[in-house]
């Protein structure tokens, strides 16, 4: 799914939020006009993902999910927000192809009337005659995180599953395996509170190699209601891997995705189609880095031999230089 993003301002200054290293000096809110265009480059793919920024700030934000309603070439359009304008844009997200992905951020990160806000809002889609569907997610950030308000959230509104991501950190010179290791306590803390809750995690990207755990950790992770097997193989470590997801922006520039966004920056007009794009990046960015070690102990691993373990984010790969 490719994401055409609205603006690059958002009403919250998340610790963990590595946008800001890249984003922040730019401005410009995407228009009417270039939206419509760009929906039509990524109509291929049935679906589109909404970002920001915040995208729920942006000025025509009723105007933009309008056009989405008439057009039946997308049959799924994911909202990524913080979830504390949502009240303001009801009427214009009740639509049965939208999913809302509210990220959950503690009362200590944003304060506790945005948090009592953003839980007005839950309670109002949850609990009202509303088509679209509601999503919360999660971004590990530190260790020892409290995770106490998502799982009072997902008690709550009786949710039965959760977008899990460990975020990127923005220094990322100890690398993704040594980085995974030093968070795997808290993400282990927070997989009980899930198996309590019988709530399924639902995997982002950053995925955790399969060496990180240890056999005692694996057996708590096999214990997770797992929607599918695609989503217990990732948890595991079975599939590690990743491809081009397409993050595009008012300028009609686009990345690969946030995690790779100072790689390549490309124009999408010298592209023929949104297939095109993603073979530019997969050969301009993970054909290139897939070959360098994530770690000295990879050498020899089956896994990486055949290309089916990034040790986490390929962007670690672009920084790690091991002898």
């Amino acid at each position: 799914m490719a994401n055409i993003s609205l603006l690059n301002r958002c009403n919250l200054k998340c610790p963990y939020c590595f946008a800001h290293s890249y984003i922040a000096d730019e401005r410009d809110d995407i228009d009417i006009a270039t939206f419509s265009e760009l929906l039509d480059f990524v109509a291929p793919d049935g679906e589109v993902g909404i970002i920001g920024g915040e995208p729920l700030m942006h000025k025509d934000f009723d105007g933009i999910m309008e056009l989405l309603r008439g057009d039946f070439r997308f049959s799924r359009v994911t909202v990524f927000t913080n979830g504390i304008y949502i009240d303001k844009h009801l009427s214009a997200l009740n639509n049965p192809i939208v999913t809302l992905l509210i990220n959950v951020n503690s009362r200590t990160d944003i304060g506790s009337g945005a948090f009592e806000q953003l839980e007005r809002n839950i309670g109002v889609l949850k609990e009202g005659a509303f088509s679209c569907k509601v999503s919360l997610g999660i971004n590990v950030y530190k260790e020892n995180q409290d995770f106490s308000d998502l799982l009072y959230l997902l008690e709550k509104y009786s949710f039965k599953s959760v977008r899990v991501s460990v975020v990127i950190p923005k220094d990322k010179s100890m690398g993704g395996l040594a980085y995974f290791n030093n968070m795997k306590p808290t993400l282990l803390s927070l997989y009980k509170e899930l198996i309590r809750l019988g709530v399924c995690p639902c995997y982002d990207c950053n995925a955790i190699p399969e060496c990180v755990y240890e056999e005692s950790e694996r057996e708590i992770l096999e214990k997770l209601p797992f929607a599918n097997n695609f989503e217990r193989d990732i948890f595991l470590g079975r599939r590690s891997v990743c491809s081009p997801v397409i993050d595009i922006y008012p300028d009609k520039t686009a990345t690969r995705c946030f995690g790779c966004y100072h790689m390549a920056r490309v124009k999408i007009e010298e592209f023929e189609s949104l297939a095109d794009l993603r073979n530019y990046f997969f050969k301009a960015i993970d054909a290139k880095l897939v070959h360098n070690l994530p770690g000295k102990m990879c050498a020899d691993c089956y896994k990486n031999k055949v290309f089916g373990c990034f040790g986490g984010c390929l962007c670690y790969l672009e920084e790690e230089k091991y002898e």
